[in-house]
């Protein structure tokens, strides 16, 4: 693949959300988390390291470690220590880049992105934190959703993935009623968004993240729609009405103690859904149709 130039290049942005940049990673990961002995490991990891995308390479290398048994107790740096620029405002990361060229002590103020113009700024402080986005990235280092089982079981993926965003959820509420603002609406794929979003933040080469201006809508998107999106959630809805959800061997129950663990496949979706066919990926879906809101179709390459 590499000499045939289909390998995602170095410096390019790498997203778990891309079906071909998922692919390269799990066979990265693949390589690495087979490696029969500490020694081979070293010596494939080294070489990927110079050679493969660097957002993936630090991906599956971050899989590997955290899954193979004879690297248990080793302690990777946090995200926030590899990637800042997915953490820190361009300003502040271009500040420490300043300093360190001119060997400087520097103190550098990171701020919040937004201004107090917006009342939501008033919850920034929970929405931005360092280490609650470092729990949540490791949290889904811990549950992938593109995990199978045949490289070992993840008890209770699905619950735990519903418990987890279920407790987000719930204290952002009780942040924001503690601020005088109202609990978090529930998004529709045909409401407005009234709120927007500037991140303020610069990929490592490849210009800024896109901005969100109020009041928009999701779009459709080239190989998905909204009302693609509507169905599935539907039948998601329709299945916990019956407490039964529809497998390719037939019906499977949610009326169990295994019952929420089930949902919690279907919704993100994961490899243990019980049809991605039939009610799709509405989690991870999600996160494509609100990042692209502002270039559905890719014209302008955000």
């Amino acid at each position: 693949m590499a000499k045939a130039g289909k390998l995602l290049p170095r410096h390019h942005y790498f997203s778990l959300f891309d079906p071909e940049h998922r692919r390269q990673m799990i066979l990265l990961f693949k390589i690495l988390k087979s490696a029969k002995d500490w020694d081979t490991f070293y010596k494939t990891a080294s070489r990927a390291r110079v050679k493969a995308n660097e957002g993936m390479f630090v991906y599956a290398l971050t899989m590997a470690v955290l899954t193979r048994p004879d690297l248990k107790g080793i302690q990777l740096p946090p995200l926030y220590e590899i990637n800042p620029h997915f953490f820190f405002p361009t300003t502040t990361i271009r500040q420490a880049y300043r300093a360190q060229m001119q060997q400087e002590d520097a103190t550098i103020e990171a701020t919040f992105t937004g201004t107090l113009k917006n009342l939501e700024q008033r919850v920034a402080y929970f929405g931005e934190d360092i280490g609650l986005n470092n729990h949540h990235h490791h949290w889904h280092a811990d549950f992938p959703f593109w995990w199978r089982d045949e490289w070992g079981h993840k008890d209770r993926k699905g619950e735990l993935f519903f418990y987890m965003h279920h407790q987000l959820n719930a204290r952002f509420d009780a942040e924001r009623l503690s601020n005088n603002l109202p609990r978090v609406e529930a998004i529709g794929w045909d409401k407005t968004i009234h709120e927007g979003f500037a991140p303020h933040m610069s990929y490592y080469e490849e210009g800024e993240f896109p901005s969100r201006p109020d009041d928009m809508h999701f779009l459709d998107l080239p190989f998905m729609t909204r009302d693609q999106m509507t169905r599935y959630e539907s039948r998601i809805r329709n299945a916990v009405d019956k407490l039964k959800a529809y497998g390719p061997n037939g019906p499977v129950s949610l009326n169990s103690s295994e019952g929420i663990d089930i949902l919690g496949n279907m919704v993100e979706a994961n490899e243990n859904t019980p049809n991605l066919a039939f009610y799709g990926s509405i989690h991870n879906l999600f996160h494509v149709f609100l990042a692209r809101i502002g270039d559905p179709d890719g014209r302008y390459g955000v």
